[in-house]
Protein backbone atom coordinates (compact mmCIF):
# COMPACT_ATOMS: atom_id res chain seq x y z
CA UNK A 1 0.00 0.00 0.00
CA UNK A 2 1.26 3.51 -0.87
CA UNK A 3 2.21 6.38 2.20
CA UNK A 4 -0.53 7.87 0.55
CA UNK A 5 -3.08 5.34 1.33
CA UNK A 6 -1.50 4.62 5.02
CA UNK A 7 -2.25 8.16 5.52
CA UNK A 8 -5.56 7.76 4.40
CA UNK A 9 -6.40 4.89 6.75
CA UNK A 10 -5.48 6.74 9.68
CA UNK A 11 -7.09 9.96 9.14
CA UNK A 12 -10.34 7.89 9.15
CA UNK A 13 -9.25 6.09 12.09
CA UNK A 14 -8.60 8.89 14.23
CA UNK A 15 -12.11 10.72 12.92
CA UNK A 16 -13.84 7.19 13.82
CA UNK A 17 -12.18 7.51 17.35
CA UNK A 18 -12.83 11.38 17.74
CA UNK A 19 -16.90 10.79 16.56
CA UNK A 20 -16.51 7.75 19.07
CA UNK A 21 -15.41 9.86 21.94
CA UNK A 22 -17.66 12.97 21.02
CA UNK A 23 -20.93 11.56 20.37
CA UNK A 24 -20.46 8.20 21.28
CA UNK A 25 -24.15 7.78 21.58
CA UNK A 26 -24.89 8.67 17.79
CA UNK A 27 -21.41 6.72 16.99
CA UNK A 28 -22.91 3.69 18.64
CA UNK A 29 -26.34 3.75 17.14
CA UNK A 30 -24.52 4.45 13.56
CA UNK A 31 -22.01 1.64 14.15
CA UNK A 32 -25.15 -0.81 14.82
CA UNK A 33 -27.18 0.52 12.19
CA UNK A 34 -24.74 0.12 9.46
CA UNK A 35 -22.95 -3.71 10.92
CA UNK A 36 -26.53 -4.79 10.99
CA UNK A 37 -27.49 -3.80 7.49
CA UNK A 38 -24.23 -5.10 6.14
CA UNK A 39 -25.03 -8.67 7.64
CA UNK A 40 -28.61 -8.21 6.79
CA UNK A 41 -27.61 -7.68 2.59
CA UNK A 42 -24.74 -10.33 3.22
CA UNK A 43 -26.46 -13.01 4.66
CA UNK A 44 -29.71 -12.64 2.32
CA UNK A 45 -27.01 -13.17 -0.67
CA UNK A 46 -25.24 -15.91 0.45
CA UNK A 47 -28.68 -17.73 1.55
CA UNK A 48 -29.78 -17.60 -2.31
CA UNK A 49 -26.44 -18.34 -3.55
CA UNK A 50 -26.86 -21.93 -1.19
CA UNK A 51 -30.24 -22.65 -1.89
CA UNK A 52 -28.78 -22.86 -5.70
CA UNK A 53 -25.27 -24.26 -4.74
CA UNK A 54 -27.24 -27.33 -3.36
CA UNK A 55 -27.99 -28.38 -6.98
CA UNK A 56 -25.39 -31.07 -8.56
CA UNK A 57 -22.37 -29.06 -10.02
CA UNK A 58 -22.74 -29.24 -14.09
CA UNK A 59 -21.54 -32.66 -15.32
CA UNK A 60 -20.32 -31.60 -18.73
CA UNK A 61 -19.57 -35.37 -19.53
CA UNK A 62 -16.45 -36.77 -21.07
CA UNK A 63 -17.59 -37.80 -25.44
CA UNK A 64 -15.72 -35.46 -27.09
CA UNK A 65 -14.87 -36.27 -30.95
CA UNK A 66 -11.05 -34.03 -30.97
CA UNK A 67 -8.99 -34.16 -27.75
CA UNK A 68 -7.22 -30.71 -27.42
CA UNK A 69 -3.92 -30.78 -26.30
CA UNK A 70 -3.62 -29.38 -22.57
CA UNK A 71 -0.56 -27.90 -20.96
CA UNK A 72 -0.59 -28.62 -16.99
CA UNK A 73 1.75 -26.48 -15.41
CA UNK A 74 3.31 -27.29 -12.04
CA UNK A 75 4.88 -24.62 -10.03
CA UNK A 76 7.54 -26.43 -7.70
CA UNK A 77 9.52 -24.96 -4.90
CA UNK A 78 10.96 -26.56 -2.07
CA UNK A 79 8.67 -30.05 -3.11
CA UNK A 80 10.05 -32.88 -2.76
CA UNK A 81 6.23 -34.76 -3.89
CA UNK A 82 6.53 -33.36 -6.96
CA UNK A 83 7.48 -36.24 -8.74
CA UNK A 84 4.44 -38.11 -7.77
CA UNK A 85 2.37 -34.92 -8.79
CA UNK A 86 4.09 -36.06 -12.19
CA UNK A 87 3.79 -39.57 -12.56
CA UNK A 88 -0.35 -39.00 -11.48
CA UNK A 89 -0.33 -36.23 -14.84
CA UNK A 90 1.35 -39.00 -17.11
CA UNK A 91 -0.47 -42.18 -15.67
CA UNK A 92 -3.62 -42.08 -13.46
CA UNK A 93 -5.25 -39.31 -15.14
CA UNK A 94 -7.33 -41.12 -18.58
CA UNK A 95 -6.63 -38.28 -21.30
CA UNK A 96 -4.27 -39.59 -25.04
CA UNK A 97 -0.74 -39.23 -24.12
CA UNK A 98 -0.12 -37.68 -27.03
CA UNK A 99 -2.31 -34.71 -26.00
CA UNK A 100 -0.96 -34.23 -22.55
CA UNK A 101 2.07 -31.69 -22.34
CA UNK A 102 3.38 -31.08 -18.59
CA UNK A 103 5.38 -27.74 -17.71
CA UNK A 104 7.41 -27.99 -14.38
CA UNK A 105 8.56 -24.55 -13.61
CA UNK A 106 11.04 -25.20 -10.80
CA UNK A 107 12.75 -22.50 -8.42
CA UNK A 108 14.73 -24.48 -6.46
CA UNK A 109 17.67 -27.29 -7.21
CA UNK A 110 15.80 -30.30 -5.82
CA UNK A 111 12.84 -29.40 -8.53
CA UNK A 112 15.24 -29.30 -10.80
CA UNK A 113 16.41 -32.66 -10.56
CA UNK A 114 13.11 -34.33 -10.09
CA UNK A 115 11.49 -32.68 -12.99
CA UNK A 116 14.75 -33.08 -15.53
CA UNK A 117 14.62 -36.97 -14.68
CA UNK A 118 11.22 -37.38 -15.56
CA UNK A 119 12.09 -35.15 -18.57
CA UNK A 120 14.68 -37.33 -19.99
CA UNK A 121 12.76 -40.38 -19.66
CA UNK A 122 9.39 -38.47 -21.29
CA UNK A 123 11.19 -35.67 -23.53
CA UNK A 124 8.27 -35.69 -25.49
CA UNK A 125 5.64 -35.12 -23.17
CA UNK A 126 7.96 -33.27 -19.60
CA UNK A 127 9.03 -29.82 -19.91
CA UNK A 128 11.19 -28.33 -17.41
CA UNK A 129 11.75 -24.38 -16.55
CA UNK A 130 14.50 -23.80 -14.19
CA UNK A 131 14.19 -20.13 -12.66
CA UNK A 132 17.87 -18.87 -11.81
CA UNK A 133 16.56 -15.07 -11.49
CA UNK A 134 13.43 -14.74 -10.58
CA UNK A 135 10.70 -12.70 -8.47
CA UNK A 136 9.70 -15.10 -6.01
CA UNK A 137 5.50 -15.54 -6.29
CA UNK A 138 3.59 -17.97 -8.10
CA UNK A 139 1.90 -15.95 -10.44
CA UNK A 140 5.15 -14.62 -11.93
CA UNK A 141 6.07 -18.22 -12.03
CA UNK A 142 2.98 -19.38 -14.06
CA UNK A 143 3.40 -16.08 -16.67
CA UNK A 144 7.05 -17.76 -17.04
CA UNK A 145 5.76 -21.20 -17.67
CA UNK A 146 2.91 -19.98 -19.66
CA UNK A 147 5.95 -19.60 -22.74
CA UNK A 148 6.48 -22.68 -22.70
CA UNK A 149 3.02 -24.12 -22.90
CA UNK A 150 1.58 -25.48 -26.65
CA UNK A 151 -1.46 -26.78 -25.50
CA UNK A 152 -4.98 -25.09 -26.27
CA UNK A 153 -5.89 -25.47 -23.30
CA UNK A 154 -3.71 -25.10 -19.88
CA UNK A 155 -3.99 -26.25 -16.13
CA UNK A 156 -3.38 -24.78 -13.48
CA UNK A 157 -1.81 -27.79 -10.96
CA UNK A 158 -0.52 -27.39 -7.57
CA UNK A 159 2.31 -29.91 -6.31
CA UNK A 160 -0.18 -31.62 -4.13
CA UNK A 161 -2.93 -32.24 -6.21
CA UNK A 162 -4.15 -35.33 -7.20
CA UNK A 163 -6.64 -34.91 -10.04
CA UNK A 164 -9.95 -37.35 -10.63
CA UNK A 165 -8.67 -40.14 -13.36
CA UNK A 166 -11.44 -37.97 -16.01
CA UNK A 167 -10.94 -34.29 -14.85
CA UNK A 168 -9.18 -33.83 -17.98
CA UNK A 169 -11.78 -34.97 -20.37
CA UNK A 170 -14.51 -32.86 -18.42
CA UNK A 171 -12.87 -29.75 -18.38
CA UNK A 172 -11.78 -29.93 -22.37
CA UNK A 173 -15.85 -31.09 -23.08
CA UNK A 174 -17.09 -28.24 -21.00
CA UNK A 175 -14.70 -25.92 -23.14
CA UNK A 176 -15.20 -27.77 -26.13
CA UNK A 177 -19.25 -27.92 -25.78
CA UNK A 178 -20.02 -25.94 -23.74
CA UNK A 179 -17.90 -22.85 -25.23
CA UNK A 180 -16.29 -22.51 -21.55
CA UNK A 181 -13.05 -20.30 -21.55
CA UNK A 182 -12.31 -20.91 -17.79
CA UNK A 183 -13.22 -24.02 -15.43
CA UNK A 184 -12.68 -24.49 -12.28
CA UNK A 185 -12.99 -28.37 -10.39
CA UNK A 186 -13.67 -28.62 -7.16
CA UNK A 187 -11.25 -29.04 -4.36
CA UNK A 188 -11.55 -32.21 -2.11
CA UNK A 189 -9.68 -31.68 1.02
CA UNK A 190 -7.78 -35.78 1.53
CA UNK A 191 -6.35 -35.17 4.88
CA UNK A 192 -8.78 -34.11 7.19
CA UNK A 193 -7.70 -36.40 9.95
CA UNK A 194 -4.46 -34.54 10.70
CA UNK A 195 -5.66 -32.51 12.93
CA UNK A 196 -8.87 -30.34 13.48
CA UNK A 197 -7.50 -27.86 11.98
CA UNK A 198 -7.27 -29.90 8.57
CA UNK A 199 -11.00 -31.09 9.67
CA UNK A 200 -12.49 -27.83 9.65
CA UNK A 201 -10.53 -26.65 6.95
CA UNK A 202 -11.67 -29.30 4.64
CA UNK A 203 -15.36 -28.54 5.46
CA UNK A 204 -14.95 -24.67 4.79
CA UNK A 205 -13.68 -26.14 1.48
CA UNK A 206 -16.37 -28.24 0.51
CA UNK A 207 -18.99 -25.50 1.48
CA UNK A 208 -16.92 -23.23 -0.70
CA UNK A 209 -16.29 -25.00 -3.75
CA UNK A 210 -18.86 -27.70 -3.38
CA UNK A 211 -22.17 -24.99 -2.49
CA UNK A 212 -20.98 -21.86 -3.06
CA UNK A 213 -18.91 -21.66 -5.92
CA UNK A 214 -21.52 -23.71 -7.62
CA UNK A 215 -23.67 -21.84 -6.71
CA UNK A 216 -22.36 -18.37 -8.00
CA UNK A 217 -22.15 -20.17 -10.95
CA UNK A 218 -25.68 -21.67 -11.36
CA UNK A 219 -27.03 -18.16 -10.82
CA UNK A 220 -24.46 -16.05 -13.37
CA UNK A 221 -22.80 -14.77 -10.74
CA UNK A 222 -18.83 -14.21 -10.54
CA UNK A 223 -16.83 -17.13 -9.66
CA UNK A 224 -13.51 -16.60 -8.64
CA UNK A 225 -10.78 -19.35 -9.14
CA UNK A 226 -9.14 -21.45 -6.41
CA UNK A 227 -5.70 -21.32 -7.27
CA UNK A 228 -5.10 -24.68 -8.46
CA UNK A 229 -7.83 -26.99 -10.33
CA UNK A 230 -7.76 -24.05 -13.09
CA UNK A 231 -8.63 -25.37 -16.60
CA UNK A 232 -8.17 -22.27 -19.10
CA UNK A 233 -8.52 -21.40 -23.14
CA UNK A 234 -5.16 -20.40 -23.90
CA UNK A 235 -6.16 -17.84 -26.19
CA UNK A 236 -8.61 -16.71 -23.65
CA UNK A 237 -5.58 -16.66 -20.52
CA UNK A 238 -3.27 -14.68 -23.14
CA UNK A 239 -6.29 -12.23 -24.25
CA UNK A 240 -6.35 -11.11 -20.28
CA UNK A 241 -2.82 -10.98 -20.16
CA UNK A 242 -1.88 -13.45 -18.30
CA UNK A 243 -1.42 -13.28 -14.62
CA UNK A 244 -0.36 -10.05 -12.17
CA UNK A 245 3.09 -10.91 -10.61
CA UNK A 246 2.85 -9.46 -7.55
CA UNK A 247 -1.18 -10.72 -6.52
CA UNK A 248 -0.58 -12.62 -3.62
CA UNK A 249 -4.40 -14.00 -4.79
CA UNK A 250 -3.43 -14.21 -7.98
CA UNK A 251 -6.42 -16.98 -9.10
CA UNK A 252 -9.37 -14.08 -7.79
CA UNK A 253 -7.64 -11.32 -9.67
CA UNK A 254 -7.47 -13.16 -12.65
CA UNK A 255 -11.09 -14.24 -12.81
CA UNK A 256 -12.24 -10.41 -12.40
CA UNK A 257 -10.38 -9.75 -15.37
CA UNK A 258 -12.00 -13.04 -16.48
CA UNK A 259 -15.40 -11.43 -15.97
CA UNK A 260 -14.53 -7.68 -17.03
CA UNK A 261 -14.33 -9.53 -20.73
CA UNK A 262 -17.42 -11.31 -20.76
CA UNK A 263 -15.97 -14.62 -19.43
CA UNK A 264 -17.39 -16.30 -16.13
CA UNK A 265 -15.85 -19.11 -14.60
CA UNK A 266 -17.60 -22.33 -14.97
CA UNK A 267 -17.80 -24.69 -12.20
CA UNK A 268 -17.74 -28.39 -13.19
CA UNK A 269 -18.40 -32.04 -11.21
CA UNK A 270 -15.04 -32.89 -11.33
CA UNK A 271 -12.27 -32.97 -8.52
CA UNK A 272 -8.69 -32.25 -7.52
CA UNK A 273 -7.87 -33.59 -4.30
CA UNK A 274 -5.76 -31.87 -1.86
CA UNK A 275 -4.01 -30.78 1.03
CA UNK A 276 -5.27 -28.91 4.18
CA UNK A 277 -2.74 -26.74 6.31
CA UNK A 278 -2.17 -28.88 9.70
CA UNK A 279 -0.77 -26.26 12.10
CA UNK A 280 -2.03 -23.33 13.11
CA UNK A 281 0.55 -21.45 12.00
CA UNK A 282 0.96 -22.42 8.47
CA UNK A 283 -2.49 -22.13 8.01
CA UNK A 284 -2.18 -18.20 9.19
CA UNK A 285 0.15 -17.88 6.57
CA UNK A 286 -1.70 -19.06 3.92
CA UNK A 287 -5.12 -17.54 4.91
CA UNK A 288 -2.89 -14.23 5.49
CA UNK A 289 -1.63 -14.70 1.69
CA UNK A 290 -5.44 -14.73 0.33
CA UNK A 291 -6.45 -12.16 2.28
CA UNK A 292 -3.53 -9.87 1.28
CA UNK A 293 -4.12 -10.70 -2.22
CA UNK A 294 -7.79 -9.84 -1.79
CA UNK A 295 -6.99 -6.53 -0.77
CA UNK A 296 -4.62 -5.52 -3.44
CA UNK A 297 -7.58 -6.19 -5.97
CA UNK A 298 -9.64 -4.56 -4.10
CA UNK A 299 -7.39 -1.50 -3.97
CA UNK A 300 -6.92 -2.47 -7.70
CA UNK A 301 -10.46 -2.65 -8.93
CA UNK A 302 -12.05 -0.01 -6.44
CA UNK A 303 -11.32 3.14 -9.19
CA UNK A 304 -12.70 1.01 -12.45
CA UNK A 305 -15.54 -1.36 -10.63
CA UNK A 306 -18.31 1.06 -10.64
CA UNK A 307 -17.38 2.56 -14.37
CA UNK A 308 -20.85 2.24 -16.18
CA UNK A 309 -18.53 0.34 -19.22
CA UNK A 310 -17.26 -2.24 -16.76
CA UNK A 311 -20.49 -2.34 -14.70
CA UNK A 312 -22.29 -3.35 -18.36
CA UNK A 313 -19.61 -5.88 -18.82
CA UNK A 314 -19.75 -7.27 -15.42
CA UNK A 315 -23.57 -6.96 -14.92
CA UNK A 316 -24.91 -5.30 -11.52
CA UNK A 317 -25.06 -8.98 -9.95
CA UNK A 318 -21.54 -9.60 -10.73
CA UNK A 319 -20.35 -6.78 -9.85
CA UNK A 320 -22.10 -7.36 -6.37
CA UNK A 321 -20.66 -10.77 -6.18
CA UNK A 322 -17.32 -9.38 -6.76
CA UNK A 323 -17.55 -6.61 -4.27
CA UNK A 324 -18.80 -9.90 -1.95
CA UNK A 325 -15.76 -11.45 -2.07
CA UNK A 326 -13.31 -8.90 -1.87
CA UNK A 327 -14.92 -7.49 1.28
CA UNK A 328 -14.73 -10.62 2.81
CA UNK A 329 -11.23 -9.81 5.12
CA UNK A 330 -13.22 -6.41 6.49
CA UNK A 331 -16.73 -8.46 7.26
CA UNK A 332 -14.76 -11.72 9.32
CA UNK A 333 -13.16 -8.58 11.11
CA UNK A 334 -16.34 -7.23 11.85
CA UNK A 335 -17.76 -10.30 13.47
CA UNK A 336 -15.63 -9.20 16.36
CA UNK A 337 -17.75 -5.92 16.66
CA UNK A 338 -21.23 -7.27 16.43
CA UNK A 339 -20.43 -10.26 18.76
CA UNK A 340 -18.90 -7.67 21.12
CA UNK A 341 -21.87 -5.04 21.11
CA UNK A 342 -24.65 -8.05 21.09
CA UNK A 343 -23.11 -9.65 24.07
CA UNK A 344 -22.50 -6.29 25.80
CA UNK A 345 -26.09 -5.93 24.91
CA UNK A 346 -27.20 -9.16 26.30
CA UNK A 347 -25.10 -8.94 30.02
CA UNK A 348 -26.56 -5.73 30.05
CA UNK A 349 -30.15 -6.56 29.90
CA UNK A 350 -29.67 -9.08 32.33
CA UNK A 351 -28.36 -6.53 34.64
CA UNK A 352 -24.71 -7.91 34.44
CA UNK A 353 -23.22 -4.93 32.88
CA UNK A 354 -23.19 -1.23 33.47
CA UNK A 355 -26.18 0.84 31.22
CA UNK A 356 -24.19 1.65 28.60
CA UNK A 357 -25.71 0.72 25.33
CA UNK A 358 -29.70 0.99 26.48
CA UNK A 359 -32.07 2.94 24.12
CA UNK A 360 -29.17 2.63 21.70
CA UNK A 361 -28.51 -0.46 20.39
CA UNK A 362 -32.08 -2.08 18.88
CA UNK A 363 -33.06 -5.45 19.37
CA UNK A 364 -32.46 -6.29 15.50
CA UNK A 365 -28.90 -6.16 16.03
CA UNK A 366 -29.28 -9.97 16.86
CA UNK A 367 -29.51 -10.35 13.14
CA UNK A 368 -25.49 -10.50 12.44
CA UNK A 369 -25.74 -13.61 15.09
CA UNK A 370 -28.66 -15.29 12.60
CA UNK A 371 -26.81 -14.98 9.39
CA UNK A 372 -23.44 -16.31 10.74
CA UNK A 373 -25.00 -19.24 11.66
CA UNK A 374 -25.55 -19.86 7.97
CA UNK A 375 -21.82 -20.33 7.33
CA UNK A 376 -22.10 -23.00 9.91
CA UNK A 377 -24.37 -24.62 7.92
CA UNK A 378 -22.86 -24.40 4.39
CA UNK A 379 -19.56 -26.43 5.79
CA UNK A 380 -21.52 -28.73 7.27
CA UNK A 381 -23.72 -29.22 4.31
CA UNK A 382 -20.94 -29.23 1.72
CA UNK A 383 -19.02 -31.77 4.22
CA UNK A 384 -22.25 -33.75 3.44
CA UNK A 385 -21.89 -33.54 0.32
CA UNK A 386 -18.45 -34.06 -0.43
CA UNK A 387 -18.30 -37.31 1.78
CA UNK A 388 -16.67 -35.53 4.72
CA UNK A 389 -17.02 -37.52 8.22
CA UNK A 390 -17.57 -35.40 10.70
CA UNK A 391 -19.07 -35.46 14.36
CA UNK A 392 -20.76 -32.13 13.74
CA UNK A 393 -21.54 -31.45 17.61
CA UNK A 394 -17.58 -32.26 18.57
CA UNK A 395 -16.39 -29.69 16.22
CA UNK A 396 -18.96 -26.52 16.55
CA UNK A 397 -16.72 -25.15 18.69
CA UNK A 398 -13.86 -25.62 16.52
CA UNK A 399 -15.59 -24.24 13.88
CA UNK A 400 -16.53 -21.14 16.17
CA UNK A 401 -12.99 -20.60 16.88
CA UNK A 402 -11.82 -21.35 13.19
CA UNK A 403 -14.35 -18.44 11.70
CA UNK A 404 -14.61 -16.11 14.46
CA UNK A 405 -10.88 -16.10 16.16
CA UNK A 406 -8.76 -17.50 13.38
CA UNK A 407 -9.75 -15.45 10.38
CA UNK A 408 -10.19 -12.36 11.93
CA UNK A 409 -6.38 -12.62 13.12
CA UNK A 410 -4.92 -13.58 9.13
CA UNK A 411 -7.53 -10.71 8.32
CA UNK A 412 -5.60 -8.44 10.51
CA UNK A 413 -2.60 -9.58 10.15
CA UNK A 414 -2.39 -9.07 6.14
CA UNK A 415 -3.74 -5.58 6.42
CA UNK A 416 -0.68 -4.71 8.90
CA UNK A 417 1.68 -6.44 5.63
CA UNK A 418 -0.27 -4.55 3.37
CA UNK A 419 0.58 -1.72 5.12
CA UNK A 420 3.57 -1.73 6.55
CA UNK A 421 5.18 -4.73 4.40
CA UNK A 422 6.44 -5.03 0.77
CA UNK A 423 5.02 -8.39 -1.66
CA UNK A 424 6.12 -11.84 -0.58
CA UNK A 425 5.27 -15.32 -0.64
CA UNK A 426 4.62 -16.95 2.42
CA UNK A 427 4.76 -20.62 0.76
CA UNK A 428 2.83 -23.21 2.36
CA UNK A 429 4.49 -26.60 3.14
CA UNK A 430 3.01 -29.53 1.39
CA UNK A 431 4.18 -33.02 3.51
CA UNK A 432 1.79 -34.94 0.85
CA UNK A 433 0.12 -36.68 3.59
CA UNK A 434 -3.53 -37.74 2.89
CA UNK A 435 -4.46 -38.07 -0.24
CA UNK A 436 -5.43 -41.17 -1.17
CA UNK A 437 -4.60 -42.79 -4.69
CA UNK A 438 -8.00 -45.55 -4.13
CA UNK A 439 -10.31 -42.80 -3.27
CA UNK A 440 -8.80 -40.39 -6.80
CA UNK A 441 -9.39 -43.45 -8.75
CA UNK A 442 -12.54 -44.61 -7.35
CA UNK A 443 -14.20 -41.02 -8.24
Amino acid sequence: MSAKRAGIFFVCMAALAACAFFFPTVFLFSLVSVITAIYAVWGVYHLLVTLSGLKAPMDPGTVIEQYPKISVIIPARNEPILGRTIEACLNHVDYPADKKEIVVVADDEGGERIALWYQQRNPETVKLLARRQFFPTKPSALNDAMRLCTGEIVVIMDVEDIPDRDVFKKAATAMEKGGYQAVQVILHIGNTDDSWIAKVFGMEYAGWFRVMLNGRFNMGLFAPLGGTGNYFKRSALKHVGGYEPTNLAEDAELAIRLRIARWNVAVIDARHSEEAPVEFKAWLKQRTRWFRGWMQSFWKYMPVLFRPAVVRRMGVAGLFSTLAMLTSPLIVVLNWIAYSVTAYWALESAGLLPQLTAGVVPFWSIIPLWFNGLYYYIWIKGAKLEDIEVDFVKYLPHMFVYMNVMMPLASLRAFYQELFMPVFWEKTTHQGRGVRWGGAEGR
